[in-house]
Protein backbone atom coordinates (compact mmCIF):
# COMPACT_ATOMS: atom_id res chain seq x y z
CA UNK A 1 0.00 0.00 0.00
CA UNK A 2 1.46 3.27 -1.10
CA UNK A 3 2.22 5.47 1.76
CA UNK A 4 0.72 8.90 1.37
CA UNK A 5 3.14 11.70 1.76
CA UNK A 6 2.17 15.03 3.16
CA UNK A 7 4.35 17.93 2.26
CA UNK A 8 4.02 20.73 4.71
CA UNK A 9 3.94 24.09 3.01
CA UNK A 10 6.86 26.17 4.13
CA UNK A 11 6.07 29.79 4.96
CA UNK A 12 8.32 32.35 3.28
CA UNK A 13 10.90 33.99 5.51
CA UNK A 14 10.72 37.64 6.52
CA UNK A 15 13.11 38.57 3.72
CA UNK A 16 11.18 36.49 1.15
CA UNK A 17 7.94 38.25 2.13
CA UNK A 18 9.31 41.68 1.20
CA UNK A 19 9.20 41.18 -2.62
CA UNK A 20 5.70 39.67 -2.29
CA UNK A 21 4.40 42.85 -0.63
CA UNK A 22 6.47 44.85 -3.12
CA UNK A 23 4.81 43.18 -6.10
CA UNK A 24 1.25 43.59 -4.84
CA UNK A 25 1.82 47.26 -3.97
CA UNK A 26 3.01 47.90 -7.53
CA UNK A 27 -0.08 46.16 -8.86
CA UNK A 28 -2.16 48.44 -6.66
CA UNK A 29 -0.51 51.51 -8.20
CA UNK A 30 -1.24 50.20 -11.68
CA UNK A 31 -4.87 49.40 -10.92
CA UNK A 32 -5.46 52.77 -9.29
CA UNK A 33 -3.92 54.52 -12.34
CA UNK A 34 -1.52 56.44 -10.09
CA UNK A 35 1.56 55.26 -11.93
CA UNK A 36 0.00 55.94 -15.32
CA UNK A 37 -1.17 59.36 -14.12
CA UNK A 38 2.32 60.28 -12.89
CA UNK A 39 3.90 59.30 -16.20
CA UNK A 40 1.20 61.27 -18.03
CA UNK A 41 2.01 64.37 -15.96
CA UNK A 42 5.72 63.98 -16.73
CA UNK A 43 5.01 63.52 -20.45
CA UNK A 44 2.69 66.54 -20.57
CA UNK A 45 5.21 68.81 -18.86
CA UNK A 46 8.04 67.61 -21.11
CA UNK A 47 5.90 68.33 -24.15
CA UNK A 48 5.01 71.82 -22.92
CA UNK A 49 8.58 72.75 -22.00
CA UNK A 50 9.81 71.52 -25.37
CA UNK A 51 7.06 72.88 -27.61
CA UNK A 52 6.41 76.33 -26.13
CA UNK A 53 9.80 77.84 -27.15
CA UNK A 54 9.34 76.45 -30.67
CA UNK A 55 5.82 77.86 -30.87
CA UNK A 56 7.00 81.29 -29.72
CA UNK A 57 9.78 81.52 -32.30
CA UNK A 58 12.74 80.38 -30.20
CA UNK A 59 14.08 77.22 -31.83
CA UNK A 60 16.83 75.11 -30.25
CA UNK A 61 18.88 74.94 -33.45
CA UNK A 62 18.89 76.26 -36.99
CA UNK A 63 20.89 77.89 -39.76
CA UNK A 64 21.70 81.57 -40.00
CA UNK A 65 22.10 82.64 -43.61
CA UNK A 66 23.88 85.79 -44.80
CA UNK A 67 23.91 87.29 -41.29
CA UNK A 68 25.85 90.53 -41.06
CA UNK A 69 28.95 90.11 -38.91
CA UNK A 70 29.68 93.03 -36.60
CA UNK A 71 33.46 93.59 -36.80
CA UNK A 72 35.47 95.55 -34.25
CA UNK A 73 39.12 96.49 -34.32
CA UNK A 74 41.64 94.20 -32.60
CA UNK A 75 42.92 97.04 -30.42
CA UNK A 76 39.66 96.98 -28.42
CA UNK A 77 40.53 93.53 -27.09
CA UNK A 78 44.27 94.00 -26.79
CA UNK A 79 44.93 91.22 -29.32
CA UNK A 80 47.71 91.51 -31.87
CA UNK A 81 45.82 91.06 -35.13
CA UNK A 82 46.13 92.75 -38.50
CA UNK A 83 42.39 92.53 -39.12
CA UNK A 84 39.44 92.67 -36.72
CA UNK A 85 37.17 90.54 -34.62
CA UNK A 86 33.69 89.50 -35.78
CA UNK A 87 31.08 88.26 -33.33
CA UNK A 88 28.59 85.44 -33.94
CA UNK A 89 25.72 85.85 -31.51
CA UNK A 90 24.81 82.20 -30.99
CA UNK A 91 25.36 79.68 -28.19
CA UNK A 92 27.15 76.94 -30.14
CA UNK A 93 28.28 77.28 -33.75
CA UNK A 94 29.09 74.26 -35.91
CA UNK A 95 32.58 75.20 -37.06
CA UNK A 96 32.57 73.05 -40.19
CA UNK A 97 29.47 74.84 -41.46
CA UNK A 98 30.81 78.42 -41.30
CA UNK A 99 31.03 80.33 -44.55
CA UNK A 100 32.19 83.95 -44.48
CA UNK A 101 31.50 86.40 -47.30
CA UNK A 102 33.34 89.65 -47.99
CA UNK A 103 31.16 92.12 -49.86
CA UNK A 104 28.99 89.21 -51.01
CA UNK A 105 31.90 87.07 -52.22
CA UNK A 106 32.99 83.88 -50.46
CA UNK A 107 35.93 84.68 -48.22
CA UNK A 108 37.75 81.36 -47.66
CA UNK A 109 39.59 80.46 -44.47
CA UNK A 110 42.56 78.25 -43.83
CA UNK A 111 45.81 78.05 -41.97
CA UNK A 112 47.18 81.58 -41.89
CA UNK A 113 44.65 82.83 -44.47
CA UNK A 114 41.88 85.43 -44.14
CA UNK A 115 40.17 84.29 -40.92
CA UNK A 116 39.86 81.64 -38.20
CA UNK A 117 37.08 80.77 -35.77
CA UNK A 118 37.48 80.69 -31.97
CA UNK A 119 35.17 80.32 -28.98
CA UNK A 120 37.90 80.80 -26.36
CA UNK A 121 39.89 83.85 -27.54
CA UNK A 122 37.67 86.32 -25.65
CA UNK A 123 36.39 83.92 -23.01
CA UNK A 124 34.74 80.52 -22.95
CA UNK A 125 31.60 80.43 -25.09
CA UNK A 126 32.16 83.73 -26.93
CA UNK A 127 32.05 82.86 -30.64
CA UNK A 128 34.26 85.10 -32.74
CA UNK A 129 35.86 85.21 -36.17
CA UNK A 130 39.47 86.40 -36.04
CA UNK A 131 40.33 88.19 -39.28
CA UNK A 132 43.97 88.11 -40.32
CA UNK A 133 43.55 90.63 -43.13
CA UNK A 134 42.62 94.29 -43.03
CA UNK A 135 38.84 94.68 -42.64
CA UNK A 136 38.58 98.45 -43.10
CA UNK A 137 35.63 99.53 -45.28
CA UNK A 138 34.62 95.92 -45.87
CA UNK A 139 31.22 94.31 -45.24
CA UNK A 140 31.12 90.76 -43.92
CA UNK A 141 28.27 88.28 -43.69
CA UNK A 142 28.26 84.67 -42.56
CA UNK A 143 26.21 81.51 -42.97
CA UNK A 144 26.46 78.77 -40.35
CA UNK A 145 24.56 76.12 -38.41
CA UNK A 146 24.06 76.63 -34.70
CA UNK A 147 22.32 75.14 -31.67
CA UNK A 148 21.77 75.98 -28.01
CA UNK A 149 24.08 74.52 -25.39
CA UNK A 150 23.16 71.16 -23.90
CA UNK A 151 23.55 72.83 -20.51
CA UNK A 152 20.80 75.40 -21.11
CA UNK A 153 18.54 72.78 -22.71
CA UNK A 154 18.82 70.35 -19.79
CA UNK A 155 18.42 73.16 -17.23
CA UNK A 156 15.01 74.07 -18.68
CA UNK A 157 13.73 70.58 -17.90
CA UNK A 158 15.61 69.94 -14.66
CA UNK A 159 13.79 72.83 -13.02
CA UNK A 160 10.61 70.75 -13.07
CA UNK A 161 12.27 67.63 -11.63
CA UNK A 162 11.88 68.81 -8.01
CA UNK A 163 8.13 69.22 -8.38
CA UNK A 164 7.75 65.88 -10.17
CA UNK A 165 9.63 64.14 -7.34
CA UNK A 166 7.30 65.68 -4.75
CA UNK A 167 4.31 64.53 -6.83
CA UNK A 168 5.72 60.98 -6.80
CA UNK A 169 6.20 61.09 -3.03
CA UNK A 170 2.63 62.35 -2.60
CA UNK A 171 1.10 59.76 -4.95
CA UNK A 172 3.10 56.74 -3.82
CA UNK A 173 4.08 57.45 -0.22
CA UNK A 174 1.75 59.86 1.57
CA UNK A 175 -1.05 57.34 2.17
CA UNK A 176 0.94 54.10 1.99
CA UNK A 177 0.68 53.40 5.73
CA UNK A 178 -2.29 55.42 6.91
CA UNK A 179 -4.59 53.91 4.27
CA UNK A 180 -4.29 50.49 5.94
CA UNK A 181 -5.79 51.98 9.10
CA UNK A 182 -8.38 54.26 7.57
CA UNK A 183 -9.71 51.65 5.12
CA UNK A 184 -9.45 48.95 7.82
CA UNK A 185 -7.47 46.70 5.47
CA UNK A 186 -5.01 46.31 8.32
CA UNK A 187 -7.48 43.87 9.94
CA UNK A 188 -6.79 41.53 7.02
CA UNK A 189 -3.05 42.12 6.72
CA UNK A 190 -1.66 42.50 10.23
CA UNK A 191 -2.98 39.18 11.71
CA UNK A 192 -1.08 37.24 9.03
CA UNK A 193 2.31 35.71 9.91
CA UNK A 194 4.27 38.61 8.44
CA UNK A 195 6.33 41.13 10.32
CA UNK A 196 5.54 44.82 10.16
CA UNK A 197 9.12 45.46 8.99
CA UNK A 198 8.56 43.24 5.95
CA UNK A 199 5.33 45.08 5.16
CA UNK A 200 7.05 48.45 5.53
CA UNK A 201 10.06 47.56 3.39
CA UNK A 202 7.88 45.97 0.72
CA UNK A 203 5.64 49.02 0.53
CA UNK A 204 8.59 51.40 0.56
CA UNK A 205 10.36 49.42 -2.15
CA UNK A 206 7.26 49.55 -4.34
CA UNK A 207 6.91 53.30 -3.79
CA UNK A 208 10.53 53.88 -4.72
CA UNK A 209 10.24 51.63 -7.77
CA UNK A 210 7.24 53.58 -9.04
CA UNK A 211 8.97 56.91 -8.35
CA UNK A 212 12.23 55.82 -10.00
CA UNK A 213 10.28 54.69 -13.05
CA UNK A 214 8.56 58.08 -13.41
CA UNK A 215 11.75 60.08 -12.84
CA UNK A 216 13.64 57.72 -15.16
CA UNK A 217 11.10 58.30 -17.93
CA UNK A 218 11.39 62.05 -17.40
CA UNK A 219 15.20 62.07 -17.62
CA UNK A 220 15.31 59.56 -20.48
CA UNK A 221 12.90 61.64 -22.55
CA UNK A 222 14.86 64.81 -21.74
CA UNK A 223 18.11 63.10 -22.76
CA UNK A 224 16.69 61.94 -26.09
CA UNK A 225 15.31 65.40 -26.86
CA UNK A 226 18.67 66.94 -25.95
CA UNK A 227 20.53 64.63 -28.32
CA UNK A 228 18.07 65.35 -31.12
CA UNK A 229 17.68 69.11 -30.56
CA UNK A 230 21.15 70.31 -29.53
CA UNK A 231 23.29 67.37 -30.67
CA UNK A 232 24.58 66.50 -27.23
CA UNK A 233 24.03 65.75 -23.57
CA UNK A 234 25.28 67.91 -20.71
CA UNK A 235 28.32 66.36 -19.01
CA UNK A 236 26.60 66.55 -15.61
CA UNK A 237 23.24 65.24 -16.79
CA UNK A 238 23.63 61.83 -15.16
CA UNK A 239 24.87 63.46 -11.96
CA UNK A 240 21.69 65.53 -11.90
CA UNK A 241 19.72 62.29 -12.28
CA UNK A 242 21.62 60.79 -9.34
CA UNK A 243 20.77 63.79 -7.13
CA UNK A 244 17.14 63.51 -8.27
CA UNK A 245 16.99 59.87 -7.14
CA UNK A 246 18.54 60.75 -3.77
CA UNK A 247 16.00 63.54 -3.30
CA UNK A 248 13.25 61.05 -4.18
CA UNK A 249 14.55 58.74 -1.45
CA UNK A 250 14.56 61.60 1.06
CA UNK A 251 11.07 62.93 0.33
CA UNK A 252 9.61 59.42 0.08
CA UNK A 253 10.95 58.72 3.57
CA UNK A 254 9.37 61.96 4.81
CA UNK A 255 6.07 60.98 3.16
CA UNK A 256 6.15 57.62 4.95
CA UNK A 257 6.87 59.32 8.26
CA UNK A 258 3.89 61.63 7.78
CA UNK A 259 1.79 58.61 6.77
CA UNK A 260 2.56 56.87 10.07
CA UNK A 261 1.74 59.99 12.08
CA UNK A 262 -1.55 61.00 10.47
CA UNK A 263 -4.95 59.39 10.97
CA UNK A 264 -6.42 60.10 7.53
CA UNK A 265 -5.22 59.81 3.95
CA UNK A 266 -6.40 63.30 3.00
CA UNK A 267 -4.45 64.96 5.78
CA UNK A 268 -1.32 62.93 5.03
CA UNK A 269 -1.50 63.74 1.33
CA UNK A 270 -2.09 67.47 1.81
CA UNK A 271 0.59 67.82 4.50
CA UNK A 272 3.21 65.95 2.44
CA UNK A 273 2.60 68.05 -0.66
CA UNK A 274 2.47 71.46 1.00
CA UNK A 275 5.36 70.74 3.37
CA UNK A 276 7.66 70.06 0.43
CA UNK A 277 6.20 72.55 -2.05
CA UNK A 278 5.37 75.53 0.14
CA UNK A 279 6.37 75.38 3.82
CA UNK A 280 10.03 74.35 3.59
CA UNK A 281 10.71 76.39 0.41
CA UNK A 282 9.31 79.50 2.15
CA UNK A 283 11.74 78.93 5.02
CA UNK A 284 14.55 78.51 2.49
CA UNK A 285 13.64 81.75 0.71
CA UNK A 286 13.65 83.77 3.94
CA UNK A 287 17.41 83.33 3.93
CA UNK A 288 17.70 85.44 0.78
CA UNK A 289 16.61 88.48 2.81
CA UNK A 290 17.64 87.67 6.39
CA UNK A 291 21.06 86.33 5.44
CA UNK A 292 21.03 82.73 6.68
CA UNK A 293 21.80 79.74 4.51
CA UNK A 294 19.37 76.84 5.03
CA UNK A 295 21.94 74.13 4.30
CA UNK A 296 20.06 71.80 6.68
CA UNK A 297 16.88 71.94 4.56
CA UNK A 298 16.12 69.01 2.28
CA UNK A 299 14.30 71.26 -0.21
CA UNK A 300 17.22 73.70 -0.27
CA UNK A 301 19.60 70.80 -0.92
CA UNK A 302 17.37 69.69 -3.80
CA UNK A 303 18.45 72.80 -5.70
CA UNK A 304 21.56 70.82 -6.62
CA UNK A 305 19.47 68.84 -9.13
CA UNK A 306 19.31 71.80 -11.52
CA UNK A 307 22.31 73.81 -10.29
CA UNK A 308 24.72 70.96 -11.04
CA UNK A 309 24.00 71.50 -14.74
CA UNK A 310 25.34 75.07 -14.60
CA UNK A 311 29.00 75.47 -15.50
CA UNK A 312 30.77 76.78 -13.54
CA UNK A 313 28.71 75.83 -10.51
CA UNK A 314 27.13 79.00 -9.03
CA UNK A 315 28.58 80.44 -5.85
CA UNK A 316 26.99 82.41 -3.02
CA UNK A 317 26.78 86.16 -3.50
CA UNK A 318 25.56 89.27 -1.69
CA UNK A 319 23.75 92.09 -3.51
CA UNK A 320 23.05 95.20 -1.40
CA UNK A 321 20.43 97.70 -2.60
CA UNK A 322 21.21 100.91 -0.66
CA UNK A 323 18.32 102.93 -2.08
CA UNK A 324 15.88 100.35 -0.67
CA UNK A 325 17.85 99.69 2.49
CA UNK A 326 17.90 95.92 1.94
CA UNK A 327 20.41 93.26 0.97
CA UNK A 328 19.72 90.16 -1.09
CA UNK A 329 21.68 87.00 -0.43
CA UNK A 330 21.94 84.40 -3.18
CA UNK A 331 22.71 81.02 -1.66
CA UNK A 332 23.39 77.77 -3.47
CA UNK A 333 23.68 74.31 -1.90
CA UNK A 334 27.10 72.71 -1.82
CA UNK A 335 26.75 69.43 -3.81
CA UNK A 336 28.69 67.28 -1.34
CA UNK A 337 26.87 68.68 1.69
CA UNK A 338 23.52 68.44 -0.11
CA UNK A 339 24.11 64.73 -0.75
CA UNK A 340 24.82 64.18 2.96
CA UNK A 341 21.77 66.20 4.06
CA UNK A 342 19.36 64.32 1.77
CA UNK A 343 20.76 60.96 2.86
CA UNK A 344 20.43 61.95 6.52
CA UNK A 345 16.77 62.92 6.01
CA UNK A 346 16.13 59.58 4.31
CA UNK A 347 17.75 57.44 7.01
CA UNK A 348 16.28 59.32 9.99
CA UNK A 349 12.75 59.55 8.55
CA UNK A 350 12.77 55.86 7.57
CA UNK A 351 14.01 54.75 10.99
CA UNK A 352 11.42 56.80 12.89
CA UNK A 353 8.52 55.83 10.63
CA UNK A 354 9.44 52.15 10.81
CA UNK A 355 9.49 52.24 14.62
CA UNK A 356 6.15 54.07 14.73
CA UNK A 357 4.58 51.65 12.27
CA UNK A 358 5.66 48.63 14.34
CA UNK A 359 4.02 50.15 17.43
CA UNK A 360 0.90 51.55 15.79
CA UNK A 361 -2.25 49.53 16.52
CA UNK A 362 -5.61 49.26 14.81
CA UNK A 363 -8.29 51.17 16.69
CA UNK A 364 -12.00 51.51 16.14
Amino acid sequence: MAESQHHARKLPTDVEQIPIVWRYELLKYLRSKRLIGSVAIAALVIALIFVIPLATGSPYSGTDKAVKVWVTGPESSGMQLVGGIGFLNRSVVVVSSIEVFQNGTLYPSGSGANWTFSNTALGQGVNVILFTQNTTNQTYTATYRWHNTSESFASNFAGFANLLIVICATFFGADAIVSEYQARTGYLIFPNPIRRVSIYLGKFGASMTAGIFVIGVFYAATGVLSLVSVSGLDKDFLLSFAFALEYLLAVMSIAYLISTLMKGTTGATVLTFFLLIMILPIVDSIGSISGFKASWSVTFSAGTISNILISPYPTDSVRPIPEMGITFYNYYPDPALAAVVMLAYALVAMAISMVLFRRKEMTG
